[in-house]
């Protein structure tokens, strides 16, 4: 069944991924207004989370982030699509790095780095498009898909131009190996991570459970961790902006490292939390006097 869906959906996929821009974007204005006011598309999920982080805004003002991001989310899923035919001259085009220096100096330094953000822009382009703006070998941590044929075309477009995926149960294995030069390593960190295994901070006004790979990595390799924020600069233009969170992790106490990073995080969503990703159930699990709770979404 898995490769029936699959063969089924292939020939949809890339029809909308050769659409020229204004085209898909046109498209994309015509299913925000199927997917918002018909299907409601995890409506629910996106306003309790919103109203959760900003209990100091009014019902007008969450229902205008809650437009707009619903906007934005139709916008994402059909670039990502366009990963499947965009060549390397449009996305040179769309994306942009408004710091390299910060990252350029360690690899100057022979340094690799660790590469610290959240499902905030359009994370797709920027990975597709690292390999043509900096210097390192890029790697990307990734979920493997319940669907294998989903997957492998995933795998496929996300290393077209060069980038390593690795999944997360090999990632140990294949990031504590001899490189013939420093590597970039990119680790989305604003999943809900299981209550027992994760590092707990105050995260958009509520209990937030984090993984913590991030920090894991960095003492064990003893590798500098660098968050990068995806800024949406305009509708299909991103801008990345590099900011350092250690160089010396091994002298940063236990957590420092996520904290830094969900600081820096909520500080990017609060300045525009349009692109963040509200329909993910981001607070399954809750820490409420020191007891973990499932939390139940409805939808």
């Amino acid at each position: 069944m898995q490769a029936v869906g699959y063969y089924l959906s292939l020939p949809f996929l890339y029809f909308i991924s050769v659409l020229p821009f204004p085209l898909l974007y046109l498209l994309s204005d015509f299913c925000y207004l199927i997917i918002y006011y018909v299907v409601g598309y995890r409506k629910s999920v996106v306003r309790t989370n919103l109203r959760n982080s900003f209990p100091e805004k009014s019902e007008e003002e969450l229902i205008k982030i809650e437009k707009a991001f619903f906007r934005y989310i139709v916008d994402f899923f059909l670039e990502m699509l366009k990963c499947l035919t965009i060549s390397k001259e449009s996305l040179l085009k769309r994306v942009s790095i408004e710091n390299p220096e910060v990252v350029e100096e360690l690899f100057n330094q022979g340094k690799s780095i660790i590469v610290s953000t959240g499902h905030y822009g359009n994370h797709e382009w920027v990975n597709q498009v690292l390999p043509f703006m900096l210097p390192f070998q890029i790697k990307t941590i990734y979920r493997v898909q319940h669907n294998a044929y989903f997957n492998q075309l995933f795998l496929d477009f996300r290393s077209k131009y060069g980038v390593e995926m690795i999944a997360m149960n090999e990632a140990y294995r294949k990031i504590n190996t001899k490189e013939d030069k420093p590597y970039l390593l990119i680790l989305a960190n604003d999943q809900s991570a299981p209550a027992d295994k994760a590092f707990w901070t105050t995260f958009l006004n509520q209990e937030t459970s984090f993984f913590p790979g991030t920090e894991v990595f960095a003492h064990r390799f003893n590798v500098p961790v660098v968050y990068v924020c995806i800024k949406r600069v305009a509708r299909g233009r991103y801008r990345a902006v590099f900011d350092m969170i250690t160089t010396a992790p091994k002298e940063m106490p236990k957590g420092k490292i996520l904290e830094e990073h969900a600081k820096k995080l909520e500080r990017d969503i609060k300045q525009d939390p349009t692109p963040w990703m509200w329909s993910h159930k981001r607070w399954k699990y809750q820490k409420i006097n020191g007891q973990y709770i499932d939390v139940n979404y409805r939808e």
